[in-house]
This record gives structure tokens, C-alpha cells and sequence, in this order.
């Protein structure tokens, strides 16, 4: 396999499981969230039974109490977890973006040897000079006048 195969099809497998790998946590994490509330956020009805009862339950007339916590999924998640929701998805797309560098890279090497190979073919092409008639039929035996004599 050439490299500049092997390149595209890392670039591409990068890329796809960059989006299924963050399609797929993300799915997870909502879905969790739905189905296990009691794993994120308590409901906001105060501090849980033995705390120090300080609440960060805003008061009732405030804006914040309008959006209750418990409505946004990320609030409550651990580091651990975002990291995990954002960091892996996120290095999978740094990678892919370095095997697409890698891979535009090679392609244009390709097209500098290519185009040296086309200006070699076309250095071994002979000028107008070397065609000259060496058959002695009259065409190409001397110099030519405006009609072609």
C-alpha cells in the first residue's frame, strides 16, 4: 500500500470514528441523564439529610430560579466525564487533521514529481532545428522562404 493510501485511509478512519465515538458518548451521557437522574443532580430540594444545610437552591423570586439545575444535563458531571464526553472525540479529530496534513503533504510531492517527470518527457522532445528532411526528397533540404520553398 502506497503512503499516500495509507494516508487517506487513516485520515478517514479518524475522522469516522471521531463522529461515532462523539455521537456515541454523547448519546450515552444524555441518555444516562434521562434514565438515572439520581446519578447527576439532586432535584434541587435542598441540601441532602446531614449536610451543613447551606443550599445552592437560588431563592424563589430570582432569575436563576427560573432554570432549575436539574434541567441541564452537564451541570453535576464529573471532570472525569466531560473529559471523557470531550477529550476523546476531540483527539480523534486532532488526529485526523494531522493525517490530513500528512496526506495533502504527500499528495503534493506526488504532483512536484509528476510535473519533474512531464518537463524531463518534454526536455527529450527535439526542437524545431533537428526535423530536417535526411531522406534528400526535397523537404527540409535548406532554408525555406515565406511559401514554404
Amino acid at each position: 500500500m502506497s503512503a499516500l493510501k495509507a494516508a487517506e485511509t487513516l485520515r478517514l478512519a479518524l475522522f469516522s470514528m471521531g463522529k461515532v465515538v462523539g455521537f456515541g458518548f454523547t448519546a450515552a451521557f444524555v441518555l444516562s441523564r434521562l434514565y438515572f437522574p439520581e446519578a447527576g443532580v439532586s432535584e434541587g430540594a435542598g441540601p441532602p439529610s446531614g449536610s451543613s444545610g447551606v443550599s445552592d437552591v437560588p431563592p424563589a423570586g430570582s432569575p436563576a430560579a427560573d432554570f432549575p439545575v436539574a434541567d441541564f444535563p452537564v451541570a453535576g458531571t464529573s471532570l472525569a466525564d466531560l473529559a471523557l464526553l470531550v477529550g476523546i472525540p476531540a483527539g480523534l479529530f486532532l488526529l485526523g487533521g494531522a493525517a490530513s496534513l500528512w496526506e495533502k503533504r504527500l499528495r503534493e510531492e506526488k504532483r512536484a514529481r509528476e510535473k519533474e517527470s512531464l518537463r524531463e518527457a518534454l526536455g527529450r522532445i527535439p526542437t524545431e532545428a533537428a526535423f530536417r528532411d535526411d531522406f534528400g526528397d526535397g523537404f527540409g533540404d535548406g532554408p525555406r522562404d515565406s511559401s514554404g520553398r
